[in-house]
């Protein structure tokens, strides 16, 4: 038999074993590539993750602030940027330290009029919460559950230390409230009933706050330390103004206190 036939064989048989090779190398760099995009995109969803988890902490803190801030100065923080110049003896008071700024080198942002503190997130943009169909927005609310009165004071505007016309009630309420034309029979009183008079009411200084206003010609009768103040069942011309809004509860009434100077 003739040898070179067997030789050509060969070489063919060798030709073909490296073309493999080099197929073989080519789709192990493609496998490689698409591992290596796929680690990458993990790593920066991981920094991404982390970044917003530690925002989310930070807001906690800030909540905390402002919560207790409410409580104790009796009205609303109105600060609407955790700037460490905008915030006075706030830091100090209510915070232990300068707030930071969130991962991505913003200020932290508050919005008193809806009870949120936020991160304007990734894109450094502030949306609004109420309308935005999306946001990367980091929104914590520090507003109770419940739409309730938390504390209703008479502030003896003539301070001649008694009850009547040119006298108001500085009502607070648990969440934003939004005011369609109420009127005194929209508010009861026990001991003694019908304690409010002929008053009007009006919004109050900020969007958590209504006032109640003595104005002739029927005197009130309220006796403080021992009148409660109600909304009226069912009440409509006070609604919630928060983004998830919550009906005004009656509950037990709260007593109407002296404001204390």
């Amino acid at each position: 038999m003739n040898p070179r036939p067997q030789e050509n064989t060969g070489r063919c048989t060798t030709v073909q074993a490296r073309g493999f090779t080099l197929i073989e190398l080519l789709v192990s760099l493609l496998i490689i590539s698409t591992l290596l995009i796929f680690a990458v995109e993990e790593y920066k969803r991981h920094i991404e993750t982390a970044r917003i988890s530690r925002a989310r902490a930070d807001i906690e803190e800030l909540v905390k602030s402002v919560r207790l801030y409410n409580i104790r100065e009796g009205k609303s923080f109105t600060v609407t940027t955790f700037a460490p110049m905008q915030l006075g003896n706030f830091i100090g008071n209510y915070l232990e330290k300068e707030p930071p700024r969130d991962p991505w080198g913003n200020y932290y942002m508050h919005a008193p009029d809806q009870g949120i503190v936020y991160s304007k997130g990734p894109d450094g943009i502030s949306q609004s919460t109420l309308v935005a169909t999306f946001t990367d927005d980091i929104t914590l609310s520090y507003l109770p559950a419940a739409f309730f009165i938390t504390r209703a004071e008479h502030v003896d505007s003539n301070l001649n230390n008694l009850i009547d016309f040119g006298d108001y009630i500085d009502v607070r309420f648990s969440r934003p409230a939004k005011f369609n034309n109420p009127v005194v029979v929209d508010f009861e009183t026990v001991n003694p009933e019908k304690a409010l008079g002929s008053a009007l009411v009006k919004p109050g200084y900020d969007a958590f706050s209504a006032r109640i206003e003595f104005t002739a010609p029927v005197p009130p009768t309220l006796i403080t330390g021992e009148t409660r103040l109600f909304p009226r069942e069912y009440i409509e011309s006070i609604v919630d103004l928060s983004p998830k809004p919550q009906p005004l509860q009656r509950q037990e009434g709260v007593i109407i206190e002296k404001k204390k100077k």
